[in-house]
């Protein structure tokens, strides 16, 4: 049964993955030598290039990395969102999935010569890395298919540091050629913050947090390769694809160059305050231009804007500590002196109206199936929100200088084009600028009098400043180099254009004057200096400003020209961009997608548990996700007793359809002469779920699901000691031979929202009902009824280091199958926590009736509150070095409980109520894996209480 329990499991995992889609889309492929390429129309020139851009990243890696797959790498590409990513996997098969949109206009992708290109080299770099498997593991996957990858489970920063190093040494562009991971790195150094290599290696809370794996990765793993050559990187590959025992980060490096990680990470800090405090000098020798500090909020202080008559200062707070906030100060003022205007969960850029209204960006779904953004108008005066577009992928909006247009830039396929429309729902847009194809538009500013938009454009390899007047669609650029220059804004005279460039190495503010085309340097930073807002009354500067702490706080600068510094010249040290034609490679035409080609199992896992039960499982997908499936068969090798699952998912309708059935022998038992005997029973069982997908918005969400399942319950052996002799009592079967059928339905809601320091749940809460009924219109044979609810409450008290949590849950059952005592309350779960770790199980957190003993309460409906004042205590932050462990904060929890089970009327002698406390230790497992251990106690304290104490391994808050 055990064995039968997991491999439903396994079932219903593999059948939930497949998420609903749009039936309208036209799958198709194409092939390269080495590549399938999946993806869906129009996007079919894209998916040529990447055919292109993909056999052009394998001629170059391949060789760096010394391998070749077996098998052709697939590719799928995606166009459901607007943001720029991509995944790849080698279990159980070498896959990539990639998005056909560029990144953001700030990004720290923004620094690439081709975006397609940069992105698949990127995700081949893992493919090649992961799926180098030799030796032991290589054997294995030859008889069970490909399930064990012993590079898989090295630390993140390991992983992700080869793919950025690759991505940038293999293109003239990459994160670590570009500014932004230098000056996440630079700055904490400078002030002794930078993070230590445990750190790294497990799940920091320090900015940049989970992007600390790739900047500290990528910069770490590129000083080891520049030191000891890309030979050290090809022969730790293989060593580490080799090497069966896990987590041997250090023996595969020290083998390769001869020092482990440990003293190599000590050497490159070193090399660093040399590196950096080169930088810093040579900043400091042309005089520093900072000016005066706004905030000390670090994290998010961005988005500034001016009112019209420049009296207040706009901008969008967030401090890892309470939610999103649009603030404002007032001119002259500082952070003591703001105040909230509205909190707007995703809150992205936005244009600000002379009556304090405005237009900005988020993401929201779109027909069910699309994660686009679009633009709403926030009113000033009624605190409401119009939307403005539907689906139209608007990002960067800007208002014009009446009020009664914006401008944005358009996400399109693989490209972005520069957009005007009026500031009224679902306004026809015209098109004022679209560069060739790939080419991307962003942070469109309009010129004081409205005629002109200046804007950072992305074209062939060059990021820059480019000028469009409306009338004719003619268009002057403002600067043309390799330097990333972004951020655009006119002065309220319409004389200068300020703008962001790290055309230093140093990201600061340039202005740009229109009369002379003069270029000068307004800041001179040691962080970084981004999105300069000059006042409308041409007084004061501000900008946002790196800081140590991480992220940005806001700076001020009064506007003076006389004190900036004429620009230096831009001195271009990187390579020429690649120019990958498309009829460099042969690419065929593109033909139907066949799903039926890449649906072939794909693993087959054999276990033997210790109740001598053996399980053989296989699953399989398609390339493009439509279709899956996962296959269980579980036998007793004592008594021959075999159960057997089956699931299928399918993905291609805009719900959710799921289909599974199931054989499975059960044990029953039967009364004989008042001692109970077993007696086999055979379940026959089959479910078909459908899933209802709802508009998701940032703050809420719906969901609906329904399922109809039907069970054949058959006895197939009498019970042992059944004779029929006169003077024994009369045996007592339970009900068997019948089928129960029925409708579920479920319906949930949530409005539950987190921030980066909370401990667990900030705000909001969850509820979810769900009805199952039972009739002979279903095709039962008999009738029942089951309602159940639940519900999580949670309010942050103070700075999020303090929450209460609320949860409440329910159920009530009748029916002609219902008897006493099929709800019970009491006890906490028992845990095997060794094995929690090794099978990455968890326990629940709450749930429980506490300080009782189990089934202490029994009835056909339960109601159970649990009740929690969460306090962090202290921060760890520490690990092992390069070891799978890290300990991350202490906190601890009072507890309140309280429940009742009950047939039909309700007494006192069947209420039940406790209070205890919990010391919880949060952790992360093998680099990837949270976990939380909990130490606790409670004691019931009315009717029959008892003290429980209990130590358990849950999932993380």
């Amino acid at each position: 049964m055990k064995a039968l329990a997991l491999a439903l499991v396994l079932v219903a995992v593999a059948a939930t993955r497949a998420h609903a889609g749009d039936p309208l889309r036209v799958y198709k492929e194409l092939e390269t030598e080495h590549f399938i390429i999946f993806y869906w129309e129009p996007l079919d020139d894209a998916a040529r290039r990447v055919g292109v851009v993909a056999e052009r990243a394998h001629r170059s890696l391949a060789p760096a990395l010394d391998h070749v797959p077996d098998t052709k790498t697939i590719i799928f590409l995606a166009d459901d969102t607007d943001d720029a990513n991509g995944f790849a996997g080698v279990l159980p098969r070498n896959a990539i999935q990639l998005y056909a949109t560029g990144p953001t206009g700030f990004s720290e992708l923004d620094d690439h010569e081709d975006w397609l290109y940069g992105l698949v080299a990127h995700e081949y770099t893992h493919i090649l890395h992961l799926d180098t498997i030799e030796g032991l593991p290589k054997i294995y996957n030859s008889i069970f298919g490909k399930t064990w990858a012993p590079s898989q489970i090295m630390p993140r920063w390991l992983i992700e540091g080869i793919a950025v190093y690759e991505e940038s040494k293999r293109t003239a562009g990459g994160r670590d050629r570009g500014t932004r991971f230098d000056q996440y790195i630079r700055i904490a150094r400078h002030t002794g913050v930078d993070l230590r290599l445990d750190e790294v290696s497990g799940a920091p809370r320090q900015f940049p947090r989970g992007n600390a794996a790739y900047v500290y990765g990528s910069h770490f793993m590129k000083y080891i390769f520049d030191r000891f050559g890309d030979d050290s990187l090809r022969a730790m590959a293989h060593l580490g694809g080799g090497y069966a025992p896990p987590f041997a980060v250090n023996r595969q490096i020290a083998k390769a160059v001869g020092e482990p990680f440990t003293e190599l990470y000590g050497d490159w800090k070193n090399y660093l305050r040399d590196r950096y405090g080169m930088e810093e000098m040579a900043a400091e020798r042309r005089g520093l231009r900072v000016g005066r500090k706004l905030t000390n909020t670090a994290e998010g202080n961005t988005f500034l804007r001016w009112t019209k008559d420049g009296s207040q200062l706009y901008y969008a707070q967030y401090d890892g500590y309470s939610l999103t906030r649009l603030r404002s100060i007032p001119a002259g003022g500082t952070q003591a002196d703001a105040r909230d205007v509205a909190q707007i969960e995703s809150l992205g850029p936005y244009g600000l109206d002379a009556d304090g209204s405005f237009v900005f960006e988020q993401s929201r779904t779109y027909r069910r199936d699309y994660s686009f953004q679009d633009l709403f108008k926030w009113d000033s005066t009624t605190h409401q929100l119009e939307r403005l577009t539907h689906g139209a992928r608007a990002r960067d909006p800007a208002l014009s200088p009446d009020g009664r247009r914006v401008a944005y830039s358009r996400n399109e396929h693989a490209d972005s084009v520069l957009a005007v429309m009026d500031t009224v729902p679902d306004a026809e847009p015209s098109i004022v600028w679209r560069g060739d194809r790939y080419d991307e538009a962003y942070q469109p500013e309009w010129s004081p009098d409205g005629t002109r938009i200046v804007f950072s454009a992305w074209r062939r390899g060059y990021r820059d400043i480019v000028v469009v007047e409306l009338a004719s669609g003619a268009t002057v650029d403002i600067t043309h180099d390799r330097a990333i220059d972004q951020q655009p804004v006119w002065s309220a005279d319409g004389r200068y254009i300020f703008y962001t460039s790290d055309r230093t190495g140093i990201a600061n503010i340039f202005a740009f004057d229109t009369r002379d085309r003069s270029t000068w340097q307004v800041t001179n930073v040691e962080g970084g200096a981004f999105d300069a807002r000059p006042s409308p009354d041409g007084t004061r500067l501000v900008y946002e400003g790196a800081v140590a702490q991480g992220g940005y706080d806001i700076y001020e600068l009064p506007f003076d020209p006389g004190s900036w510094l004429p620009a230096h010249d831009f001195v271009d040290d990187r390579p020429p961009p690649k120019d990958i034609h498309d009829d460099s490679v042969a690419v065929s035409a593109a033909r139907p997608y066949r799903a039926l080609e890449t649906l072939a199992p794909t693993t087959w896992t054999i276990a033997l548990d210790s109740s001598n039960t053996a399980d053989v499982q296989t699953a399989g997908t398609d390339a493009a996700g439509l279709h899956s499936y996962t296959l269980a068969v579980a036998t007793d090798l004592d008594n021959g007793d075999t159960n057997i699952g089956a699931a299928y998912g399918y993905a291609g309708f805009r719900e959710n359809l799921r289909v599974s059935a199931s054989r499975s022998l059960v044990d029953r038992g039967a009364r004989i002469d008042g001692v109970s005997q077993p007696f086999p029973e055979e379940d026959w069982a089959a479910t078909v779920s459908l899933g209802i997908p709802f508009e998701s918005r940032p703050e809420s969400s719906w969901s609906l699901s329904f399922d109809y399942n039907v069970d054949w319950f058959r006895q197939v052996g009498e019970p042992e000691g059944l004779v029929m002799d006169p003077n024994q009592r009369v045996p007592v079967f339970p009900v068997t031979n019948y089928v129960q059928s029925g409708v579920d339905a479920r319906l949930g809601f949530s409005n539950v929202r987190s921030v980066i320091y909370g401990l667990g749940n900030y705000t909001g809460f969850d509820a979810a009902a769900a009805l199952r009924i039972d009739h002979p219109d279903f095709g039962s044979t008999f009738r029942d009824v089951t309602l159940s609810y639940s519900m999580d409450w949670y309010q942050n008290l103070h700075r999020s280091t303090t929450t209460l949590a609320l949860r409440l849950a329910g159920a009530f059952r009748a029916g002609d199958l219902v008897r006493p005592g099929g709800f019970a309350l009491g006890g906490v779960s028992a845990q095997d926590v060794v094995q929690a770790i090794v099978n990455s199980s968890r326990a629940g957190s709450t749930g429980y009736l506490r300080g009782y003993p189990v089934r202490s309460v029994t009835g056909n409906q339960f109601h159970l509150a649990n009740l929690e004042l969460r306090q962090e205590l202290f921060l760890i932050e520490h690990g092992l070095s390069t070891l799978p462990i890290y300990l991350r904060r202490v906190h601890a929890a009072l507890l309140l409980d309280g429940g009742t089970a009950y047939n039909t009327e309700l007494t006192d002698k069947q209420l039940r109520m406790a209070v205890g406390g919990a010391l919880r230790l949060d952790a992360f497992f093998g680099y990837f894996v949270p976990g939380t251990f909990e130490l606790g106690y409670s004691h019931g304290v009315i009717n029959g209480g008892i003290g429980e104490g209990w130590f358990l391994l849950t999932g993380s808050l």
